[in-house]
């Protein structure tokens, strides 16, 4: 046999070999953060806790695959800090063989649609402005550009990762239709906010208040925006279900979201937790938002995450 076409047939046999029934391979391990909310600080240390990033906070978690469940912008002053760190992060472990996903929250979908009422003044000057803020998060803008690609909802081997909650009393929708969804709902806002702008109904980078008034004017469907899952109560960015729902309530439910999306585990923010991280349901709901920013905002509040590895499910804090 040429010596081209062994190498090729051994490289064959290797990789069928590596494939073979009964042949063990390392589960990947995911790390999950909930809620930054510009908590720059706290969110570097529990990086470097779970050894995703070193000491110049540098990809370090080689394979592994960082999941952050939205809620990075607001109320923290830290918030560029924090969005900066996770796109470079993002590079960064690529290269190396990882990951890293980000879902996205109410408060970057509020952002990004111009609702700015949790933004304080801090968080505006870091950008250099509430103008310059407002055109950052805008679909022209770097931050808005890259918000903007992220999904709703992540599903990673037996996990489901989102900010906040599929209820099932509203939707059966796929994940991917449910992400299309949202992808369709957020380029229809910019497309008909740009058309306003365009016949000068509303200003340039207006806010979501000022849109919603001039849709509602000229009789477009923009202005109910607030029925959508971007906004509603019930919708994948805003729900509690997961929190609020008692045992009894919410055992059959979660049983149901389990069975139609084939996984062990729903992973989700939203809902903070006072006492760290919460797990419901037999360990079929891990709530994750444990008020990482702290401070005036979540007295109280502690870094934290959850490491995945297989059926292995764990808790990390900094302290």
């Amino acid at each position: 046999m040429p010596r081209l076409l062994l190498t090729l047939a051994l490289a064959a046999g290797l990789a069928l070999s590596s494939f073979a029934p009964g042949a063990a391979f390392a589960p990947v391990r995911i790390v999950a953060i909930g809620d930054v909310h510009g908590g720059d600080a706290a969110f570097t240390a529990i990086l470097q806790r779970t050894g995703l990033i070193d000491a110049r906070r540098q990809w370090s978690g080689g394979k592994a695959v960082l999941v952050q469940t939205g809620d990075v912008t607001d109320r923290g002053a830290g918030v560029r800090a924090s969005l900066d760190l996770l796109m470079a992060l993002e590079r960064q472990a690529s290269k190396a063989g990882g990951r890293v996903r980000m879902a996205l929250g109410n408060h970057e979908v509020m952002n990004m649609l111009g609702e700015t009422r949790d933004v304080t003044p801090e968080i505006f000057a870091s950008f250099g402005g509430e103008p310059a803020f407002r055109e950052a998060m805008g679909p022209k803008g770097r931050y808005g550009k890259w918000l903007r690609s992220h999904p709703a909802i992540i599903k990673i081997d037996d996990s489901l990762f989102m900010h906040a909650g599929i209820n099932p009393d509203i939707t059966t929708d796929s994940i991917d239709a449910l992400n299309d969804h949202i992808r369709q709902q957020i380029d229809g806002w910019d497309r008909a906010v740009a058309a306003l702008e365009r016949e000068e109904l509303v200003r340039p980078l207006a806010p979501i208040e000022e849109v919603v008034g001039a849709a509602a004017a000229a009789n477009l469907p923009l202005a109910n925006v607030g029925t959508t899952h971007l906004f509603h109560p019930d919708g994948l960015f805003w729900f509690r279900g997961y929190h609020t729902w008692t045992d009894a309530e919410g055992a059959e439910k979660v049983q149901a979201l389990l069975r139609r999306y084939k996984v062990k585990r729903l992973v989700t923010g939203h809902s903070v937790q006072r006492d760290g991280i919460r797990v419901r349901f037999n360990g079929s709901v891990y709530l994750i938002d444990t008020g990482l920013l702290g401070g005036t905002s979540y007295p109280g509040g502690r870094a934290s995450a959850l490491e995945i590895v297989g059926d292995r499910v764990t808790p990390i804090y900094v302290e």
